[in-house]
């Protein structure tokens, strides 16, 4: 008996089948892999963002805080150094407060500026 019509793919079809599936996953992954980029960068944007409203905050708090600081602050797990400048107006009436947070080996990941009224 011999049988001619036999079903099934063939060598050629498999393999431009797995080249597809090759490729398709590949752009998966990486697609996958920047979002897990992106989402650890808006954490680490977010955790400084927290750590500049403290010092904002300790600033508005306390009037011998209107002063040039620095500092280092535990966050998340993350560590950040943040630098606070005071600029006051002429009038001597009002401060730019201007913060700035740092880590390590990202300069400025985040940056808060405000304004204090000074009675």
């Amino acid at each position: 008996m011999n049988n001619d019509h036999t079903s099934g793919f063939t060598l050629i079809e498999v393999l431009v089948a797995l080249a597809i599936l090759g490729f398709t996953l590949s752009a998966a992954l990486k697609i996958f892999s920047s979002n897990a980029l992106a989402v650890s960068l808006l954490e680490q944007r977010t955790m400084a963002s927290f750590v500049a409203e403290n010092v904002l905050v300790q600033t508005f708090s306390f009037e011998d805080e209107l002063n040039y600081a620095t500092g280092i602050e535990f966050q998340g797990g993350f560590e950040y150094q943040w630098e606070r400048k005071v600029l006051f107006e002429e009038d001597g009436k009002s401060a730019q407060i201007d913060i700035s947070i740092s880590t390590q080996g990202i300069e400025d990941v985040y940056r808060l500026i405000s304004y204090k009224v000074i009675q």
